[in-house]
């Protein structure tokens, strides 16, 4: 084992076992007693690219241990899955987004730093394009839900070990030049492909997709406050070396091991092994079913209903005796819309778990894996039902494009339809979701194309009758957060740029403060870093967010 690998090495379990914050003498000391310890498994470069692509999945949506990612988060404050809240400060403690932070800042990004010298000596040119393309996902996702994050001093814990904060705008700017170095990279003849690229099976032309749609989402984020990216948007439309067809998807995949270890979607562990973790948002699942007078194709395999009736006892759902909150909106949907078992909790309901584990509604078969809704009302606790979890985790996919490019044509007038583009996004989500683990479909309940043009129609007379370009975007939004089931990044990234949709329901309290415009920093990394403090609150803006205080609840 060469000296340059050793020392590199033994930096990267440095950074690791610091969390990025720095560390006392006494563990550098450990660390430093025996580098002869060091394996051959560690000196392999293959083993640090299985984990810094699992760190995706592990920043995003946790693991079966701790099913909490980023994902989650995003999904709940934009009402898709149920926020318990009650209010938005003390709707997600100080330590619950460490084990996230710890797998960008102590596993991904040091593996990174380690692996790429020796893959460049070894002239494994795509191992370096991948993990620059993963480490620019991974940190715009930490600056997007964040905003100023160590960057240029992260990993670097003997010369930084507190390392300072970077404005979010500089990591954008160096990130866009990390994306284009990973395409110079691709573009290279390397001695050796990955041995597991579980993205894109060893197909760099995908990557080069990925990289290209990650900096048309870093354009579209940057709308507000840049009027730059209109041209590089047109630039990327006119290349059409984009992620444009569902074999492009940039999907995490998971699979039914329940062991050693689980790599299960975590949402199935947590609500199939022993019954039901979680509730379903009443809202959005009335947003499928009801608001358009039209049931929207999808809902039976994003949910999945144990009871065929709701329930008139109290003590299973409190929501029944209470009087609708006088805050309400007429829009806003209380307590059930339905007694066909639609049973979920309002935004922000944070009233104790009555015994309706087996009752209420749960995920369904896309993403994570579960059951299709076939009106079976079978209570969903068990191990070995439907995929047994091997669900998936939608990074980014070509429906989401889609959104973003109608999005962009509708508000800078970049290349393209607007309306063509959101039926494309609708046809393509739509296809994706009916597409996924057909063999656990009941065909019986399976949408005809018949029921999916008119649905498709709806949507469009809706858009044509819309008065006015912010109305058209509210019916594009709409139908973006539709197809985002299992994606609470983008939602909640496009919620704080659009302040769409605009009927979101309220917090069941009145007065739940302030939007979380940017989370809180992990308590890991303000109380072990004497160059960071705490945000006084959760309404600090990130860099791309320039919209009026207060104007999204």
């Amino acid at each position: 084992m060469n000296k340059k690998y050793i020392n590199n090495y033994l930096k990267g379990l440095l950074v690791m076992l610091t969390v990025v914050l720095g560390s006392c003498e006494s563990t550098e000391l450990e660390i430093l007693n025996d580098p002869n310890a060091l394996n051959a498994n560690q000196s392999d470069i293959d083993f640090f690219m299985n984990s810094i692509q699992y760190d995706v999945s592990r920043l995003v949506q946790g693991n079966p241990l701790t099913p909490f990612g980023l994902s989650e988060a995003g999904m709940e404050i934009t009402r898709i899955t149920h926020m318990f809240g009650p209010d938005y400060r003390s709707a997600y403690g100080g330590t619950a987004f460490d084990p996230q932070w710890q797998a960008v800042y102590s596993s991904a990004l040091p593996d990174i730093r380690t692996m790429t010298p020796l893959a460049e000596e070894q002239g494994l040119y795509m191992h370096i394009g991948m993990a620059k393309v993963l480490e620019a996902y991974m940190m715009m996702d930490l600056v997007d839900f964040f905003g100023d994050v160590p960057y240029s001093e992260a990993t670097q814990g003997v010369e930084f070990p507190n390392p300072n904060v970077d404005p979010g705008a500089d990591i954008y700017a160096a990130l866009e030049s990390l994306l284009n170095e990973a395409i110079t990279e691709f573009g290279k003849t390397e001695t050796s492909k990955p041995t597991n690229d579980i993205y894109y099976g060893g197909d760099k032309s995908k990557w080069i997709k990925l990289a290209n749609t990650l900096k048309l989402k870093m354009y579209v984020q940057s709308r507000l406050v840049d009027s730059s990216v209109k041209a590089k948007i047109d630039a990327l439309i006119a290349q059409g070396n984009i992620i444009t067809s569902a074999d492009e998807d940039f999907v995490f995949q998971y699979s039914a091991t329940d062991s050693n270890p689980d790599s299960r979607h975590p949402e199935f562990s947590a609500n199939f092994d022993a019954g039901t973790g979680e509730y379903m948002s009443t809202s959005y699942m009335y947003d499928l079913v009801k608001r358009k007078n039209i049931e929207d194709p999808r809902w039976r395999y994003y949910i999945y209903r144990q009871s065929s009736t709701n329930t008139t006892d109290v003590n299973e759902q409190s929501c029944i005796t209470q009087n609708r909150p006088i805050h309400y909106v007429p829009s806003d949907i209380w307590c059930n819309f339905s007694d066909e078992g639609f049973w979920g909790r309002v935004h922000g309901d944070g009233d104790g778990i009555p015994p309706d584990n087996g009752k209420r509604t749960t995920y369904g078969l896309y993403p994570v894996g579960g059951l299709f809704d076939n009106d079976s009302f079978i209570s969903i606790t068990g191990r070995n039902i439907s995929t047994k979890g091997s669900g998936i985790l939608p990074l980014m996919l070509s429906s989401y494009v889609d959104f973003m490019l109608a999005e962009s044509a509708l508000t800078m007038g970049t290349s393209g339809n607007a309306r063509t583009y959101l039926e494309s996004g609708i046809r393509k989500s739509i296809s994706k979701v009916m597409n996924f683990s057909p063999e656990n479909v009941d065909e019986a309940f399976v949408p005809s194309s018949a029921a999916i043009d008119n649905y498709v129609d709806t949507v469009l007379s809706i858009y044509d009758g819309a008065a006015s370009d912010d109305e058209k975007l509210d019916v594009i939004i709409k139908e973006y957060f539709l197809a985002l089931f299992g994606n609470g990044i983008e939602a909640y990234n496009t919620y704080r740029r659009t302040g769409k949709p605009s009927n979101l329901q309220s917090t069941k309290i009145s007065a739940p403060g302030d939007f979380i415009r940017s989370f809180f920093y992990p308590q890991t990394f303000v109380s072990q870093n004497s160059n960071v403090g705490q945000k006084v609150d959760q309404s600090v803006q990130v860099f791309w967010d320039n919209n009026p205080a207060g104007f999204i609840k």
